[in-house]
């Protein structure tokens, strides 16, 4: 997705977000996109919350669901109840309870500041996540 496509998929499902599954935030490179850094796409938007709020928005978005197998855990971090959906705006992966390293992934706000964006691309640490964290660290040096 493009910056327009995120920001669009975002002002569609915040209303719902806030509804069903508050808390919640957005990480990754469509969080990143929001905060301006120099991204030019976002495969989809991830979504964190409770496992409580992924379910409520599980049964909101039932028909959006992606019935593709779900894909295998990634690296060192588990969420307790994950789904991917299709919406017609682009694609949500949902992540309730995420777990790094065994602990709960603590989240501010709807859409972190950078510093802790950085903070959760180095501890999942996965080469794709190093690679965006170089990526946001030079922009957040440049002011």
């Amino acid at each position: 997705m493009t910056p327009a496509e995120v920001e669009a998929l975002v002002a569609r499902v915040a209303p719902d977000l806030d509804a069903f599954a508050a808390p919640w935030s957005l990480i990754g490179s469509g969080a990143l996109i929001l905060l301006g850094a120099p991204l030019d796409t976002a495969a989809d938007l991830d979504v964190v919350t409770s496992v409580d709020g992924a379910g409520r928005l599980a049964a909101a978005w039932a028909g959006w669901r992606d019935e593709a197998p779900a894909k295998a855990p990634d690296g060192p971090f588990r969420s307790e109840h994950f789904v991917r959906y299709v919406t017609p705006w682009g694609p949500v992966e949902v992540m309730g309870g995420l777990r790094v390293r065994g602990r709960l992934l603590e989240v501010s706000g709807p859409i972190p500041a950078g510093a802790e964006q950085l903070r959760i691309l180095r501890l999942f640490g996965r080469p794709k996540d190093l690679a965006k964290a170089a990526v946001l660290e030079a922009w957040l040096a440049a002011g």
